[in-house]
């Protein structure tokens, strides 16, 4: 049965996040064991190599002896996964066993400053992982681009938001006829929004779950105290 893991994470100097987690991936799978030969104290990268090295030393005469493990991985198989979210910055997430294996794991790696205190939940993280869907951030009566397809180039009024489907309805602005084209949101860029009206209400149902928000912000990850190096 393997033992169970956990996430933790680290800060990291803003823009640096992929080149600190290539070097503790290198720390993790880069490095291999180093076993020693008892005849020629040649070094070998396991020990079955070292064996068969040991059948025809030159140095083994009518010695005997066994190969010899002079320095371990201390991480192989106990670091399950790094995350690095493209919509995070600063931040690097380490799944393993145990916390003391993120300290082995970044030390002395630049660019790294420092470690968050406790465990990181999959739902704390969860909407960094997944991208925004395409058409969201776009209304109705906005003014698009269309920069794919056979209408690319051409500006184009939002007539309707199909969020299911992640596709726009529009209505093209140079055409003479106002023919509905529906297109991918990925192929659509604002170019100009529609006016907002915004509506505030202050009721006192949503004060209160302001509040109740605030405090279960409190359990999250974000809320510890980064421990500096």
């Amino acid at each position: 049965m393997e033992p169970s893991t956990s996430i933790y994470a680290i800060r990291t100097t803003i823009g640096q996040e992929r080149s600190v987690t290539d070097l503790v991936t290198t720390a993790v799978i880069g490095e291999s064991d180093v076993w020693e030969c008892p005849f020629c104290r040649e070094d070998f990268s396991s020990e079955k190599a070292t064996k068969q090295h040991m059948k025809s030393c030159k140095k083994k005469g009518k010695k005997k002896g066994e190969p010899k493990l002079i320095s371990k991985n201390q991480l192989k198989g106990r670091v399950k996964s790094i995350l690095v979210p493209e919509t995070l910055r600063g931040y690097v997430f380490i799944e393993t066993t145990e916390f003391r294996d993120v300290e082995i794991a970044i030390s002395g790696v630049p660019h790294v400053r420092g470690r968050v205190g406790g465990k990181v939940s999959l739902e704390e993280i969860d909407r960094f992982l997944a991208p925004p869907p395409a058409a969201e951030g776009i209304s109705e009566g906005d003014v698009v681009e269309i920069i794919s397809g056979p209408f690319k180039g051409e500006r184009a009024k939002v007539v309707r938001v199909d969020t299911g489907k992640e596709e726009l309805i529009l209505e093209l602005l140079d055409s003479p006829y106002t023919i509905p084209v529906r297109v991918h949101a990925d192929f659509a860029k604002i170019v100009e929004r529609a006016e907002r009206v915004e509506v505030v209400e202050a009721a006192e149902g949503d004060e209160t779950k302001a509040e109740s928000d605030e405090l279960d912000d409190e359990d999250s990850f974000w809320a510890h105290t980064p421990d500096d190096d």
